[in-house]
């Protein structure tokens, strides 16, 4: 990453480290959107693959049995999963979509892991990082942490964090006073 960079003095807040953290850790991710409407996380992803619906519907329900099982084993009840795919020429492009409350850090190891499985090769991802296992540790209880905290405090800004030519870009979608 080149580096990360706030304009017009906009305080840097809990939730846009968060962005930036999971954007930096797992670059398969292409975009991450926090709606504060509906307290939950947009997962997008960019895969040079061009889904038939067979293979859609395949893919949504065995990443729908993963995360199921993952809830049960964590005790959590999910109140938002949900998937959506999109096609634009040769590329898809897939969504997920989940509610902060009941969302964890592992759940979206195992989302990125399915993935990567599945589609590894035909996923457009930025460069990985030369972090080590302490680094990525780290990060990862980083990421713990800051999303418990992001549980517990209300969000009033629609924010999109967009990852660029190494860069993670966050924009605020709020609207003007």
């Amino acid at each position: 990453m080149k580096g990360v960079f706030s304009r017009d003095s906009e305080s840097y807040t809990n939730s846009m480290s968060l962005i930036v953290s999971l954007l930096i850790r797992y670059p398969e991710i292409a975009t991450l959107k926090l709606d504060p409407v509906e307290r939950c996380f947009i997962f997008s992803f960019i895969l040079r693959y061009k889904f038939l619906l067979a293979e859609q519907k395949a893919f949504r329900e065995e990443l729908e049995m993963s995360l199921e099982a993952l809830a049960v084993l964590d005790r959590a009840q999910p109140q938002i999963i949900d998937f959506s795919f999109k096609k634009q020429k040769d590329l898809s492009f897939l969504e997920i979509k989940r509610d902060i409350a009941s969302f964890s850090p592992e759940e979206l190891s195992l989302i990125i892991k399915i993935i990567n499985d599945r589609y590894g090769q035909e996923v457009i991802k930025d460069e990985e990082s030369e972090a080590g296992e302490e680094d990525l540790l780290f990060q990862e209880e980083m990421i713990a942490h800051m999303m418990e905290e992001l549980k517990e405090t209300e969000q009033e800004k629609e924010l999109i964090g967009i990852r660029e030519e190494g860069r993670v870009m966050i924009f605020n979608h709020a609207d003007p006073p």
